[in-house]
This record gives C-alpha cells, structure tokens and sequence, in this order.
C-alpha cells in the first residue's frame, strides 16, 4: 500500500523548505554587470565549477535569482527522481518510436508490426535477412496514475490518502496478456518471444518485475509472494494464478525495460524461457 500526502505549495526547484541547498557556478560573469561578480561572491562562488552550501531561507534564495543564469543546482537530479510528476498522456507513438531507438537500432534486426487480426496477436514480428527470428510485444503499464493529485485540491489545502500500489500487480496482467498474444502466433515456441515494457513512473525497474515473478526472500528462509490479484479471497484460486503467472513468464525468453524518464533500457534474460539462448544471439546479448 502507498500513503500520499498531498498539499499544493510552490517549492523553489533544485532545493527543500528548510536546511541548506548546494549550488555551482558554470559560468563567468565577465561582461556582465559587476554586481553579479559581487553577488557571486557573497555566495562563496566567482570560480566556474566551484560548488558551496549555503542556507535555503528568503534572504538567500533572493541572492541567488540574481545570479540564476550563471549558477546550477547540483542536486536536482536527485529531487526530481524523487518529486511526484502528474501522469502523461497515452501516446503509444512515442514509445514504439523509444522502443525502436534503445533495443533495435543497430541490431542488425528489423520489427516489423503485424497485422492486426481477429484474434489478439503481438505487435511485431523480428525479422533478420528477411527470415523470421523472433515475435515482440510491446506494454506500456501505466501505474504512474497512483501517484495523481486530486483536481478538486484546494491551495494549501492537506489531505492524507492510502492506495494500493499496483506495479507487481499491472506487470502481472501485462505477462499474461503477452503470453496470450505469443501464443496466438506461436503456440509451439518455435521462435523466441521478446516483451518490451515501457515504463512511465519513476523509481520503478527490473526489481519490480522479479519481485513479481520470483517473489522477495523472507527472514528465516523461504519466499514472499504479492499474489497477482489481492481481491481474490479464496487462497487457493490466489495461489493457482500466481502459479499461472509462472507459467505465462515461461512463454517469454526476453524481457526488456524501458524508462521513460531516463530514456534508458535494461534488458532480463529470462533463463526458464524455453529459447532465451536464442534471443540473446539474436539480440547480440551474452548469456
């Protein structure tokens, strides 16, 4: 479960309410105006690449806009892997485009989409020297809506929420709606099956997917589960679609993962995939 805490209040970028904010100087302030180098060096700066600590209060943030464009913040990056950022809009275009530019460029493979027919079949085909290597579908979870403000907040208004967190759950419908559509093309696992997840929350990765299909180590020895679907109360029928679970990622020999964020991707060899060896020589991956 995941407790938010909301409240609507301006929070000047690359710092925090209270305590000490880092900043660095990358740039000269020679031809500009001489107050700059003074404000520069009231801050402790007036050397390019040269990094202090000072207070974060009224007074000093002040000092610092006048100086804005001549400064950085050191530390932003980390606020904003951490910030809560309102989910995008859906733009399946972009991420096939991603997808196309992080796992197939320079491959020596080509995706080319499929056909869409009756029954639900993968996105892609992989196909080398015009033969038929491998199919690819491509997901695109999007738990990052957990992390949504409510529109009917009000300014300074605090209100405390508790939601489910959904990441072990989604990935779980995401490989058995995969396993599905492979299977609908290629029901003998003739060829390797390749799952591209496109990630659009921040702070999520390959952990979350293991966590899913492996579980997590308990104290003591032994294995914990997040059964693929909480709402189910009857232990028995829970446990068998967490085996199935199991079984559908068995259909899958190769897991990549996208973010959206870091425009990065990780791949996952999923050694009990019946022709992951063959996917790691198509995809020039060692085993």
């Amino acid at each position: 479960m995941i407790g938010l805490r909301h409240r609507r209040r301006a929070v000047p970028v690359g710092g925090t309410m209270t305590g000490y904010i880092r900043i660095q100087q990358i740039r000269s302030p020679i031809r500009r105006h001489h107050s700059q180098r003074r404000m520069l060096q009231s801050l402790g700066l007036n050397k390019i690449g040269r990094t202090v600590a000072v207070p974060f209060n009224g007074s000093m943030w002040g000092m610092i806009q006048k100086v804005r464009r001549l400064i950085r913040f050191p530390d932003q990056a980390i606020y904003d892997q951490h910030r809560l950022v309102l989910p995008q809009p859906v733009d399946e275009e972009a991420d096939e485009e991603l997808m196309r530019k992080l796992v197939f460029k320079g491959q020596g493979v080509e995706a080319v989409r499929l056909p869409k027919g009756k029954t639900k079949s993968p996105d892609f085909k992989v196909m080398k020297n015009g033969e038929l290597k491998a199919y690819c579908e491509l997901k695109s979870p999007r738990d990052d809506r957990v992390f949504a403000v409510p529109k009917d907040l009000k300014p300074g208004e605090i209100r405390q929420e508790i939601r489910e967190n959904p990441t072990a759950h989604a990935l779980a419908r995401v490989i058995e709606k995969a396993a599905a559509q492979f299977d609908a093309v290629n029901p003998d696992h003739a060829q390797p099956n390749i799952l591209v997840i496109v990630s659009h929350a921040r702070l999520r990765g390959p952990k979350d997917l293991h966590l899913a299909i492996a579980g997590l180590p308990v104290p003591g020895g032994g294995t914990g589960f997040l059964l693929v679907d909480p709402n189910e109360k009857d232990f028995k029928k829970a446990w068998a679609k967490q085996r199935k679970l199991w079984d559908d990622a068995r259909k899958i020999d190769l897991f990549y993962w996208i973010d959206t964020h870091t425009k990065t991707v990780r791949h996952v060899v999923n050694k009990d995939g019946l022709k992951h060896r063959e996917a790691c020589d198509l995809m020039n991956i060692a085993a």
